[in-house]
Order: C-alpha cells, then structure tokens, then sequence
C-alpha cells in the first residue's frame, strides 16, 4: 500500500494544485497564508513578478540590498511591535524570512521560513510568534532598488533573521 502523504509526485502535485485552488476560491486570509510541507515552511506563496523587472535574482550582498536601517533598531523596532500585540511569547532561536525584492525596490510576496533552535537544529516555533514577526516584515517598505553588474534594474534575494531568546527579539540580521 502506497503512503498517501507521500505518494507519486504527480499525485501529489495535484494535491498541491487543488489545495492551493481552494485556498485562492476561498478569498485572500486576513492574515498570512502558510504552508508547511517536508521540504520547508513557506507564507504567502503567490509567485507574482512585476513585468517591467528582469529574470535573473542576485543575492542581496551581491547587489548591496541590506535594509537602509541598522540591525539594532530593526530589532528594537520588532519587539516593540510584538509588545503592541499583546502575546505571549516563548522560544530561544532563529527564525529567518527569506524573500525577493524586485527591481523597483518592493517585496515579493513568496517568503520561505526558516526556524532554528539556539544550537541551529531545526525547531518550530508557536506559529503566533512567526506570523507576528511576517507582519512586522511586511511594514518594512523601505528596500533598495538594485542594479546588476550592467547597471541594469535588478531583482534579489534577500533575509530578514530574527535571533529570539525567551519569546523576546534580541537581534535582527543582516
């Protein structure tokens, strides 16, 4: 008997199709879609790209595309935001946002989470805390526009980590 969560990869790429229909014909959540499947945990999947930008994506310190904000104040920033909602918090670890930026300086939607524990093993976190920190991520609307080595308009990749010890965010890199 074949595992059903498993099965063949056309099998479960209809599965994937048809959950991802129903989740479009349901209406766009209030908050965060998030996927979790044995290959990562994803939120907002949609693959949109703005047209006007080029194919190729550069790593964000190929094409200087740090967040124009400091480390430390990202991170004071955070944990005030997390304060204003009120949870409760618990954990000590990493979770990290990984995303695009396109050409005219705006997040792509699809973002990969990444969680680890302080020893960096993978870990999950409670998802209140990860969606807390995904709507902190999408206040920032400040991302750099980037050229490539030809100075044409450019797409990257790039993180956001949020280093959490005891439920509070104590560092934010890069």
């Amino acid at each position: 008997m074949q595992n059903q969560t498993t099965g063949t990869p056309r099998r479960w790429a209809k599965h994937m199709a048809a959950a991802l229909s129903l989740l479009l014909w349901a209406g766009a959540p209030a908050a965060a879609q998030r996927i979790v499947l044995p290959t990562g945990e994803y939120m907002d999947t949609t693959s949109l790209r703005n047209p006007g930008c080029g194919a190729p994506f550069y790593q964000y310190y190929q094409v200087k595309g740090k967040y124009p904000v400091a480390s430390a104040t990202l991170a004071r920033q955070a944990q005030a935001f997390l304060q204003q909602r009120n949870g409760r918090y618990t954990g000590t670890g990493l979770i990290t946002f990984r995303f695009g930026i396109d050409c005219e300086g705006k997040r792509l939607p699809w973002t990969k989470v990444l969680q680890t524990d302080a020893a960096y093993r993978p870990t999950h976190f409670a998802p209140a805390l990860v969606e807390a920190l995904y709507a902190y991520l999408q206040t920032l609307t400040d991302w750099r526009r980037a050229s490539g080595p030809n100075r044409e308009p450019a797409n990257y990749l790039t993180l956001l980590s949020f280093r959490i010890q005891d439920g509070k965010v104590v560092a934010v890199t890069p």
